[in-house]
């Protein structure tokens, strides 16, 4: 029985969950599913980190064969024991809910570097040559600031020819432009580098805050602080004062 199969037969365990009928429930095969899904991710996880069975035994505090059972669904870890290995494979404790394993994350997630960097490229030459005509330069104009020659700044626009970061800093500086013009937006790599420093600046918030934003209960209050956030300061100060009159 392959992996998505037996995430197919949980599935109807699930499904059938608080259904009545005749046929009670097989908690045996129940138990089974949930233990070979579990192997799986574990062994899944431990892969993708690149660690062996005996080093992340280690790092949860158990022996090497009992990390091979539970990779195996012979046995299944505990809470406090999963807890460790979530902390050791750094991952939220919620993957081991699921049923997608890493690698096929990974695979959904591939992208032909080749294409990319070419199409990156042109349009990188695109907003570089309307970011020059913005300021009214010329390409030899923006070559002479840049410390660059006129042939390198029209190859740079036409796509012929990766403009190295270096280099992209002096010309955005040049153009009077943030290099965050330059970035892209809207695809797979994009929403992913967002990603990344979404949690980097969720992480630098102090430990309260990220608790209570971290909390589902709490969505609404921040979907409100959204709300706000988007008025004017009159809209604001008129909120304020029909707080203030109800409470006098």
């Amino acid at each position: 029985m392959s992996f998505s199969d037996i995430a197919g037969r949980l599935r109807q365990h699930t499904d059938s969950a608080g259904q009545t009928g005749d046929s009670p429930r097989n908690f045996d095969e129940l138990y089974l599913l949930r233990a070979r899904i579990l192997g799986v991710l574990i062994r899944d996880a431990r892969e993708a980190a690149d660690m062996s069975q005996a080093d992340c035994a280690d790092r949860v505090g158990v022996a090497t064969a009992q990390l091979q059972q539970w990779e195996l669904g012979q046995a299944m870890p505990s809470l406090p024991q999963l807890e460790l290995l979530a902390y050791a494979l750094n991952l939220p404790i919620s993957h081991f809910w699921g049923t997608q394993t890493l690698q096929r994350r990974a695979k959904q997630g591939e992208i032909d570097a080749a294409e990319y960097t070419a199409l990156r490229g042109r349009l990188l030459g695109g907003l570089l040559r309307a970011a020059r005509e913005r300021q009214n330069m010329t390409p030899e104009q923006l070559a002479e600031t840049a410390g660059l020659t006129a042939s390198q700044v029209q190859s740079f626009e036409l796509g012929r020819q990766p403009i190295p970061v270096p280099v992209l800093v002096t010309l955005a500086q040049v153009c009077q432009v943030n290099l965050g013009y330059f970035l892209e937006d809207g695809n797979r790599i994009s929403r992913f580098l967002n990603l990344q420093e979404d949690l980097k600046n969720f992480a630098e918030l102090p430990e309260d805050v990220r608790h209570f934003v971290a909390s589902p209960v709490n969505q609404s209050y921040i979907e409100l602080a959204m709300r706000l956030s988007k008025m004017s300061s009159g809209e604001l100060r008129g909120i304020a004062e029909a707080i203030l009159n109800i409470t006098l």
